[in-house]
């Protein structure tokens, strides 16, 4: 085998991707335990929301700006993935994980008995002030954290990489982050009696708006960015890896704690909430996108000598983010936008082209051959 085929070799057998994913695994401790824990959180969640059902305006109305709040960062989250698309069952695992077991099994009880002792220990002033701060941090990552470890045990044939922590830690905190806020748009209403459902509603979700931009979505990113490299990169020592997996952890929990100091230290919390949690997942995303970019290329090299892929293509494909904007962006002054859109088309089917070769580990077969096809075909739109 070439040396070339040896590192396709290497990058199919490390990247995981094209590996489906199962979720019904009778022998597998990990399937039983998540099963277990979110069937209990939607058990804790209706007893907890099932009194808004009274108020059916509020109720509506507190669905409705949930669903329309969760679009933006599914959408942002799903634009970031460059390479082989992260599964929706796996994404739709550690949304419900995160707003059922995590939040309500786990994080919800850790708090109040932490609290109460805080009280019990320093004062009450000094559990509302700094409690949040002190508490929070810990019990709500480490449950989210928790979930995404189960996840990579449900599916450690994909899942192998910093990458695939991050974007599955964004879900996962994103599913713990909407169902609180539903919680407390319904249950605003409820303690109001439904004097004024649409007031109450729509206070909650200014409120949690505003401070959602930086949120449990982006601490878990963080976070997961660091249990994926723990997981996936086998070829570092187990020191070099945990330090990793506990400095993305300890970056998360600084940007988390910042936003729950707010009641301590004012608006200076969210101030470094927002520095802190911002600059950790631009860190994350380059940090994860190393290895990917590595993969990319191992994968797609033969194509560039059998014509499929350009050498300029492949640059673009295995180059960071900005290297493919400069790309599309120098056609589109040299042949128009409609050349520069087909263009993107074109990376995208070699994308998909990478993706198969890795999933089939035939670069040969009937599958890549149809990723080249298309490859072609949209090569050869009109511009």
């Amino acid at each position: 085998m070439s040396s070339a085929g040896d590192a396709r070799s290497a990058a199919v057998a490390a990247s995981g991707w094209g590996y489906p994913v199962r979720f019904f695994q009778a022998g597998n401790p990990a399937f039983w335990v998540y099963l277990y824990l979110v069937g209990t959180g939607a058990f804790l969640y209706y007893g907890l929301v099932k009194d808004s059902t009274k108020y059916a305006t509020g109720t509506i109305l507190a669905l409705t700006l949930c669903a329309l709040f969760t679009l933006p960062f599914v959408w942002f989250i799903t634009r970031r993935d460059r390479w082989e698309r992260e599964p929706a069952k796996l994404a739709v695992l550690g949304f419900l994980w995160g707003g059922l077991a995590a939040s309500w099994v786990m994080a919800a009880p850790a708090n109040g008995a932490i609290l109460s002792i805080y009280a019990k220990l320093f004062g009450v002033d000094f559990a509302s002030s700094w409690g949040p701060a002190l508490t929070a941090p810990i019990t709500e990552e480490t449950s989210k954290y928790a979930g995404l470890i189960l996840l990579f045990l449900l599916a450690r044939n994909h899942v192998r990489s910093a990458y695939d922590g991050l974007l599955l830690g964004a879900f996962t905190g994103l599913g713990f982050q909407i169902f609180e806020n539903f919680s407390y748009m319904t249950n605003a209403v409820v303690n109001n009696f439904g004097a004024s459902q649409v007031q109450d509603v729509m206070t909650v979700f200014v409120m949690r708006g505003v401070t959602g931009i930086v949120s449990h979505w982006l601490f878990s990113a963080i976070a997961g960015t660091g249990l994926g490299y723990f997981i996936g990169a086998k070829d570092r020592s187990f020191g070099h890896r945990f330090a990793v997996a506990a400095g993305f952890m300890l970056l998360a929990m600084v940007a988390h704690g910042s936003m729950d100091a707010v009641v301590a230290v004012g608006p200076l919390g969210l101030v470094v909430s927002w520095v802190v949690g911002i600059a950790g997942l631009v860190f994350a995303f380059r940090f994860a996108n190393r290895r990917q970019r590595t993969w990319m290329g191992a994968l797609l090299a033969d194509e560039v000598a059998s014509g499929t892929i350009t050498k300029d293509e492949l640059g673009v494909l295995e180059g960071p983010r900005k290297t493919k904007k400069q790309y599309l962006e120098s056609i589109r002054k040299d042949k128009g936008k409609q050349a520069a859109r087909n263009a993107g088309f074109v990376l995208e089917a070699q994308t998909d082209l990478a993706a198969t070769i890795a999933a089939t580990d035939d670069p040969s077969g009937p599958e890549a051959n149809a990723a080249r096809a298309e490859v072609a075909r949209l090569r050869a739109l009109p511009a």
